[in-house]
């Protein structure tokens, strides 16, 4: 397993951290030994924060989920195994999992991944704190900056907004504006250009047409020279054959 973040990963963690509650998992966690999976993780988490990005905390200021956060956290890359099937165990239990030479992978065993943390943390013990926080965080960051780009401020409400609004729709309306006569232009272009083209190719067809004609009759008027001598030639042994015939 490598134990490095792709140019990739990084960049797309980045940008995804500004919009969403971003939670890095393992995939595929069981291709590796329990000793390589700690280092693994602790690589991750210190190249996460080297790249300044922000991952998701789960929240323990409040007393009823503390303990359970805290170990949440601590967990955090969680190492995941994915399976959709089924395997029947030595006790007939039938589990979802991954089956090897040496053994299975049970999804759903704490001590083979970290799946059943993870649905738990993230389904159960902290949704309500998730969508609270896409809310009053993310959703509001995204929210202030788009009124930034429209140059209105966060108490700036009725015609201020209105007036903002209208010159935003100005813009877009000619930044269509252009690029639709950008786009006419470039196929104006592109038809001249295949225009001249086809021109280009009916010029040397009609050349190619009249040298084939040309060589044709050309080609002709040598054959019926040769017909001509031909036949000079079959009247001329003719009458010395009848010369003979006569003597």
């Amino acid at each position: 397993m490598r134990d490095w973040l792709k140019a990739l990963d990084v960049t797309t963690m980045r940008r995804l951290s500004e919009r969403v509650n971003v939670i890095p998992v393992i995939a595929k966690a069981d291709t590796t030994c329990k000793d390589e999976l700690v280092r693994f993780k602790s690589k991750i988490l210190s190249e996460l924060q080297s790249n300044q990005i922000q991952i998701y905390q789960f929240p323990t200021d409040d007393e009823t989920v503390r303990a359970i956060n805290t170990e949440l956290n601590r967990l955090v890359p969680y190492a995941i195994v994915g399976s959709t099937d089924f395997v029947k165990k030595e006790n007939g239990k039938m589990v979802r999992a991954r089956r090897y030479p040496w053994g299975i992978v049970e999804v759903e065993n704490e001590e083979h991944c970290d799946f059943v943390k993870l649905r738990e943390a993230v389904l159960r013990t902290n949704v309500d704190s998730l969508r609270e926080r896409t809310h009053k965080v993310l959703y509001e960051n995204y929210r202030r900056s788009r009124l930034r780009a429209m140059k209105v401020g966060d108490g700036d409400t009725g015609p201020k907004m209105m007036e903002a609004f209208a010159e935003k729709q100005r813009e877009f309306h000619e930044e269509m504006a252009q690029k639709e006569k950008e786009m006419r232009d470039n196929f104006i272009a592109r038809v001249s250009m295949k225009e001249e083209e086809m021109k280009r190719r009916e010029e040397l067809n009609n050349m190619r047409a009249k040298e084939i004609a040309e060589n044709f009759d050309d080609e002709m008027k040598r054959l019926e020279t040769q017909i001509h001598n031909l036949m000079e030639e079959k009247v001329k042994l003719e009458a010395k054959a009848g010369k003979k015939i006569r003597k």
